[in-house]
């Protein structure tokens, strides 16, 4: 059991790296049973829906990991502020992987409806909602001006999902100070400081 287990993780592994890389025409069922050593037919073993079911692995899983993530920084304790600082910074620190998100959207248009409903209502429930839900909480009490929380969620989201640096310049100085900076943006706006 332990072999299938891996067998089917490193299928998924491979495959979201050559989604990543290629979109999701330019990722083959040959190419990934050559990568993970196996013969083609034990991926349909694994997968017995071929490609779009490998496909639904890497969404959910992808899915999960972010939402697990997403989950724990809006743990933060504190102030609004706090909670959108730890979301922001860990985008900053590189923890959600954007590239991955993107193919996963864009791939979607491959499947068959009730495929592409099942990844969009995960993605909405396990990485939108949350972020919809704080925001509605926020314009409830007051520390974000009445305004549509769904937009205000989106905006935010992305705001923090279009940090993009070097891999090298991911300290966490550096990401604290880009999380801050990018709170600072939304809460405040681009306007000069009044302070």
């Amino acid at each position: 059991m332990p072999r299938q287990t891996d067998t089917r993780a490193r299928a998924r592994d491979e495959f979201a790296l050559r989604l990543t890389d290629y979109g999701y025409l330019g990722v083959s069922l040959d190419d990934i049973a050559k990568a993970v050593d196996v013969k083609k037919a034990s991926l349909y073993h694994h997968f017995p829906g071929g490609k779009p079911a490998l496909f639904m692995e890497v969404a959910d899983h992808y899915t999960k990991e972010a939402s697990a993530l997403l989950q724990t920084a809006l743990a933060t304790p504190g102030t609004l502020r706090d909670k959108l600082l730890a979301l922001a910074a860990s985008y900053a620190q590189g923890t959600y992987n954007s590239a991955l998100s993107n193919q996963i959207y864009y791939a979607i248009r491959h499947l068959e409806d009730d495929q592409r409903a099942e990844v969009s209502d995960a993605y909405v429930r396990g990485l939108i909602q949350p972020v919809t839900d704080l925001m509605a909480r926020a314009v409830a009490t007051g520390e974000l001006r009445e305004a549509d929380p769904a937009f205000l969620a989106t905006a935010f989201l992305e705001l923090a999902g279009t940090v993009d640096f070097p891999q090298d310049d991911r300290t966490p100085a550096a990401a604290d100070r880009l999380a801050q900076d990018i709170v600072d943006l939304f809460l405040r706006g681009a306007g000069p400081d009044t302070r």
